[in-house]
């Protein structure tokens, strides 16, 4: 083993020590105010229970909250960000040991922190497929429910404990929320606010009006599912139709950055003339701009599709 494969191993390993640090310090801070609330009938408040942040940095730090939230993963906020700091460590500092290279190094720190938000995002994209998929049939089970005599605090209980997967759990805890005396819109609001679906939200809007105003609300949740199952399908549809559109623009736009990263390992001093020249400077920045104004244009043209 060479020296630049010691010192990767090395600055690894005190990225790692700094990481478990770092945690330990979290749960140091953090750990004796989850137990304390936990003795209390007080709940714990989340991003969901502050008020929307006007600031830049507000909405980058909520909006950071809600994709570690709503991607399912057991970790807290803060235990996301550490994990995008050790990965950004890990990353940036091995490549520019390796590469004895700052610039490549700043760019490898960036990809590490890009991954772990890929990640998070995946599992949030799959984890909200899983509950559209799941709502059609908790929606009929409310509607049977409601059309058997129960009220609708009873229906959300019987759907919760009758249910499977995700969509169980957001509903024990919007049963368990309603059943500590938080009022009925309140937590009804902060159910969509969880899953920012268009079916959630017109879900809630239901049954909010129907508590207000009254009705047949069986007769209208059983025509929601069936709206909401003609969505999914007609969705299916989309799909499949721009399945191979999809794969060529991933394609596509895997292609640059593969191919710099090929010739940046293959052959480096190729890659120096591109940055140190000024025009290889202009040429690499037009070509990072036209890359990602074809990708827009082309996920524009997508999402107006579906």
């Amino acid at each position: 083993m060479g020296s630049a494969e010691i010192t990767i191993v090395a600055f690894g390993s005190l990225s790692m020590v700094a990481t478990a640090v770092g945690l330990l310090l979290k749960d140091l801070i953090f750990g004796g105010q989850q137990t304390s609330t936990k003795r209390s009938l007080r709940r714990v408040q989340n991003v969901y229970d502050r008020p929307d942040s006007r600031t830049l940095f507000g909405r980058i730090d909520r909006g950071f909250d809600r994709l570690i939230i709503e991607s399912g993963v057991e970790i807290s906020p803060t235990t996301g960000f550490l994990v995008l700091f050790a990965t950004g460590l890990v990353f940036g500092g091995s490549i520019a040991v390796y590469t004895n290279q700052p610039l490549y190094g700043i760019g490898g720190g960036i990809l590490g922190i890009i991954l772990p938000l890929i990640v998070f995002a995946a599992k949030r994209r799959r984890r909200f497929k899983e509950i559209r998929q799941q709502l059609p049939g908790t929606i009929d089970m409310l509607a049977r429910s409601t059309r058997a005599g129960r009220s609708v605090e009873q229906a959300i209980a019987i759907a919760a404990e009758e249910t499977n997967g995700i969509i169980s759990e957001e509903l024990n805890r919007l049963n368990q929320s309603l059943s500590v005396g938080s009022s009925f819109d309140r937590a009804i609001k902060i159910f969509a606010r969880r899953l920012p679906l268009v079916e959630v939200r017109i879900l809630a809007t239901t049954l909010m009006v129907q508590r207000q105003s009254g009705g047949h609300l069986s007769e209208t949740l059983e025509r929601m599912a069936k709206v909401v199952r003609d969505r999914l399908a007609i969705q299916g549809q989309i799909q499949a139709t721009t399945g191979a559109g999809r794969m060529s623009t991933t394609i596509i736009a895997a292609l640059a950055p593969a191919a710099f990263l090929f010739i940046m390992m293959v052959n480096p001093d190729h890659i120096e003339i591109l940055l140190n020249d000024t025009a290889g400077r202009a040429l690499l920045l037009i070509g990072v701009v036209l890359e990602v104004v074809g990708l827009l244009w082309v996920l524009l043209l997508m999402r107006n599709d579906a």
